[in-house]
């Protein structure tokens, strides 16, 4: 077995979490497997967490327990904050969680004032899909996630979250000159991909993205005419991952 061990979110339902794992893009020998209930020992193994929305009630107490095996290092890996507005006024202060501080090398997704040192955006940016040229066949597309979403109608070109096809997802977000989402992903890759970006938000996952989308009252709303295109942004994801793995190779040589 590998010295280093990834953990994610690896279902077959939900797209952005199936290819948020560092080992896909760089050149990291890891046994990728899944972060809930995870058996693993950890006992002079290196720990990459991420990424995904996992600075959540539910996860953050498996990631707690991993921590718990004392692994040799923990990289937390462009994880992120996602929780809704009623778990904020519930619980109180429930962003960086001290469990974070244990950690050897931390990269959290959100950009919030006093903690951008921390900032790295999510890896899936070196996905080579990102380097091909698409087409533009439509004004707007809706891509939604397939369970939190309240999207009515069928007029526009739809696509689900759930579309378990990298490629596929990739090429129908290239094909529009804007998107409307309600996926955090879906927000992400679409403003990696150079388009105007219209966001239905459940959970503050979506308020921290650096570069701010426009937000809608609900993904069922018209839609304003602005054009928020971000230049440059994928090669600054893509250059945050290229410091970042050296960092994680620095620690764990």
């Amino acid at each position: 077995m590998s010295k280093t061990i990834e953990v994610h979110r690896k279902v077959h339902n939900n797209v952005g979490d199936y290819f948020c794992n560092p080992s896909r893009y760089f050149s990291i020998d890891a046994d990728s497997q899944e972060l809930m209930h995870n058996p693993t020992p950890l006992d002079n193994k290196d720990l990459i967490v991420g990424g995904g929305g996992l600075i959540h009630k539910k996860f953050s107490k498996h990631i707690q327990m991993l921590l718990d095996k004392n692994p040799r290092t923990s990289t937390l890996w462009g994880i992120g904050h996602n929780f809704g507005a009623k778990h904020v006024s519930k619980v109180g202060d429930v962003y960086y969680p001290n469990w974070i501080e244990r950690c050897d090398l931390i990269g959290i997704r959100d950009w919030i004032d006093g903690y951008q040192k921390w900032y790295l955006p999510c890896v899936s940016c070196m996905h080579p899909c990102f380097s091909f040229d698409y087409d533009v066949r439509h004004d707007t597309v809706y891509f939604i996630h397939a369970f939190k979403t309240k999207y009515q109608s069928n007029e526009m070109p739809v696509m689900k979250n759930n579309k378990m096809n990298f490629e596929d997802v990739i090429a129908f977000l290239g094909s529009a000159e804007t998107v409307v989402t309600d996926s955090y992903h879906g927000a992400y890759w679409a403003q990696l991909l150079g388009k105007n970006v219209h966001v239905a938000s459940w959970s503050v996952k979506f308020d921290h993205m650096k570069h701010q989308p426009n937000f809608l009252e609900s993904i069922n709303s018209p839609l304003p005419s602005i054009k928020n295109k971000i230049p440059g942004f994928l090669e600054e994801c893509q250059e945050y991952n290229r410091n970042f793995y050296q960092k994680f190779r620095n620690i764990t040589s």
